[in-house]
């Protein structure tokens, strides 16, 4: 069996792959066009979801997210490179007659040149584009919000993003500890000949702290880095690309008083991807690790029980597969499924998780100043 599971992943891998699966569809990116300078907006960004994860007797229990997530807001351009957006966001989990979570938000964003400045929330979730083990893909459907500031440039050849997302402020006498998490996502291309190379690095640092809370708990700080090589080429015909990357993952804990299983670990992530013409990615992933904790990956890659810290498994073995389809139904509205098995050989068992996904993202001009 396991000598099967092999060939099938290095077939895969011999079409290619990615860091990551393509989603730029989940992506919210708060665009700034100098027509629109003056000009005010009603904007809508819904999402419903459906993902079943038929999980047993591995590292992580099963368990399903089915609801919607609707932020109505207001944008204004107050001139060329600058945009203030407000609104408010909500989330309803089928199952729960009360809404999850209903807050406000508001962005300030001013862009100079290549470079954008974010105070607010920020462009979270999967705009950060990392890769899995470090960032789970389900936070975009449970944990989507991040507030604070963030620096970021796109370019043809550079993906830069530097982002500090405050979770938890403390006051004078607080009983909790204040809890910030920051991250740095770093992609650049470095060769586009034949085939295009880039350099991805990321990393993320959880802390959790304080001085002026009450009889405070030990302090924690925890990194995550990633370092890797990704190769991508455009074809034509049915394939519109193929991909393949290696990532070298590592985990430290940084805290004096260690309150986690283990101090340090590390992990690898190889990764073979197709992209086709007519909307289906079909992609193939081995993690391989050693006592590896995420702060914020995803929940079949640790070797802790996100649920159950008394669940632990000292070395994770994983074969993945994902199958991705994206369709665009309408202007703004978008289909998404996902199928993805995966063997746990650790565990011995195989698992596996499917969703579906409906997105519609679009302003409406309102009025303009004179």
């Amino acid at each position: 069996m396991r000598k099967f599971l092999f060939i099938l992943f290095f077939i895969e891998a011999g079409f290619a792959a990615n860091a990551q699966l393509d989603n730029t569809v989940f992506e919210d990116r708060q665009a700034i066009a100098e027509q629109d300078s003056s000009k005010l907006f009603l904007g809508v960004n819904f999402l419903g979801f459906s993902r079943n994860n038929e999980y047993f007797d591995t590292i992580i229990e099963g368990y399903t997210l089915l609801g919607y997530q609707l932020n109505p807001y207001l944008s204004y351009q107050l001139g060329k490179n600058v945009r203030l957006d407000g609104g408010v966001y909500l989330q309803q989990d089928f199952g729960n007659r009360d809404f999850s979570t209903i807050v406000p938000t508001l962005t300030l964003k001013v862009t100079k040149g290549p470079i954008d400045l974010l105070f607010g929330n920020i462009e979270s979730s999967l705009n950060h584009r990392l890769i899995e083990p470090l960032y789970d893909f389900e936070r975009v459907l449970n944990n989507r919000l991040e507030t604070g500031i963030q620096v970021r440039s796109i370019t043809d050849q550079l993906f830069f993003d530097v982002w500090l997302d405050w979770q938890n402020m403390i006051y004078n006498n607080d009983a909790e500890q204040e809890q910030f998490v920051a991250g740095v996502s770093l992609n650049k291309r470095v060769l586009n000949q034949f085939v295009q190379v880039s350099l991805p690095f990321q990393l993320l640092a959880s802390h959790r702290g304080g001085q002026i809370n009450v009889n405070p708990p030990p302090l924690e700080t925890l990194i995550n880095t990633s370092v890797g090589i990704e190769l991508k080429r455009q074809t034509s015909g049915w394939m519109k690309d193929w991909k393949v990357s290696g990532h070298q993952l590592y985990y430290n804990n940084m805290s004096s008083a260690n309150e986690r299983p283990y101090k340090d670990g590390s992990g690898y992530y190889a990764n073979g991807s197709i992209a086709t013409t007519f909307g289906l990615e079909v992609m193939a992933s081995y993690w391989q690790a050693h006592e590896f904790i995420s702060i914020q990956g995803g929940k079949i890659y640790p070797s802790v029980s996100e649920f159950d810290y008394r669940v632990q498994q000292e070395n994770m073995r994983l074969l993945v597969l994902r199958l991705l389809y994206n369709k665009e139904i309408s202007n703004g509205l978008y289909a998404t499924l996902r199928f993805e098995p995966h063997y746990d050989f650790e565990f011995e068992s195989f698992q596996y998780a499917y969703g579906f996904y409906l997105q519609f993202r679009d302003r409406f001009f309102l009025s303009q100043r004179k």
